[in-house]
């Protein structure tokens, strides 16, 4: 089977080399599983502390608000009741865990279609390195401007304090490591742009 090929670029956008990509790279992405893992982290991704008060824990109510006849209202027990006003919500939202469970297979399936479809695109972008000489977000954004970042996931090997803090104030770049990657992230970002060392390590973890 022939492997795909892609060309490696440096910062200045200058190609200084191949790199052999895994078979999977050119395989056609499955839709429904890739569905299903971004509603599966979006999910998991909500706090699920939303909550309203039950007639059992407002406070007070243990008196009839007034007399049961001859106010012309209708009879109260309690002030908590729910019609009245500073009462218990009735079926109000409760806290709760709304994540769903997708297996490793399948997470792992789903990430491969995303990368493919990224790579099928256009919008893979293998570097030879991505350091930078200091923590200049001036100095990321020439080197996105370079390639014609309109927003990117950055996957390298490691974060440096540099790329990290060069990267913090800008809403359009986000920089991870291999073990860090979710499907989400990849297809929300336009590109993907990965150093090669990165790129070893990512086709390893999933060949597994």
């Amino acid at each position: 089977m022939v492997m795909p090929q892609l060309d490696v670029f440096n910062l200045k956008n200058e190609v200084v080399g191949k790199v052999d990509l895994a078979t999977w790279w050119d395989k056609e992405g499955n839709d429904s599983l890739m569905h299903q893992a971004v509603v599966a982290a979006m999910a998991g991704a909500r706090s699920g502390t939303h909550a309203a008060k039950g007639r059992s824990d407002i406070s007070g109510g243990g008196k009839k608000p007034f007399r049961q006849k001859g106010t012309g209202n209708a009879r109260q027990g309690t002030t908590r009741a729910p019609q009245m006003r500073g009462g218990g919500v009735v079926f109000g939202p409760q806290p709760r865990d709304h994540s769903k469970s997708l297996n490793k297979r399948m997470s792992r399936g789903a990430l491969k279609s995303a990368l493919a479809r990224k790579a099928a695109s256009g919008n893979l972008l293998v570097l030879e390195e991505i350091v930078l000489e200091g923590p200049k977000t001036r100095e990321l954004v020439s080197a996105m401007d370079r390639f014609d970042v309109v927003s990117a996931l950055v996957l390298v090997e490691g974060v440096t304090a540099e790329l990290e803090r060069a990267s913090s104030n800008l809403g359009w770049v986000k920089v991870v490591e291999p073990g860090q990657i979710n499907i989400y992230d990849v297809m929300a970002y336009e590109k993907l742009i990965i150093s090669r060392k990165a790129l070893q390590v990512l086709e390893g973890a999933l060949s597994q």
